[in-house]
């Protein structure tokens, strides 16, 4: 994993929630979301077929993710959200989440579905004074 990568996954990691912004038509969506792990590159997340965010992304996965730990370093991602189903993130997700597994029960599930953002932009910053480190990921 790369240096930049490990620090994103810090960051969302430590940080209570994340807020993702999609677009629907020309009006941007934005809803907060708990950031579930790194695997193989990837920042996964997950959510529900049925969500108005599903939809959105289908129709243009481009988002933003913001995060903010209780140090107030801040994250901004930009990309595009890939809709992968992935079964084998899906039962990770329930092995450690108990709210999710309580939501959707298995990995079974229609409805539930998992989704990552492979790579894109991040700008990281604090209050600090320092200016931001920007890059790719």
């Amino acid at each position: 994993m790369s240096k930049e990568l490990r620090e994103i996954t810090q960051i969302l990691s430590e940080a209570p929630m994340c807020f993702i912004a999609t677009v629907e038509g020309a009006q941007p969506r934005v809803r907060a979301f708990q950031y579930q792990f790194e695997q193989d590159g990837k920042l996964w997340f997950c959510t529900a077929r049925d969500k108005d965010v599903f939809k959105q992304m289908q129709a243009n996965p481009a988002v933003e993710i913001c995060a903010v730990k209780p140090d107030m370093t801040w994250l901004r991602l930009t990309g595009k959200m890939t809709l992968a189903d992935d079964r084998a993130v899906k039962e990770r997700v329930l092995d450690t989440q108990p709210l999710i597994k309580g939501i959707y029960g298995s990995a079974d599930n229609p409805v539930f579905t998992s989704i990552c953002l492979e790579h894109g932009e991040y700008v990281i910053a604090d209050f600090s004074g320092n200016p931001p480190r920007k890059g790719t990921f």
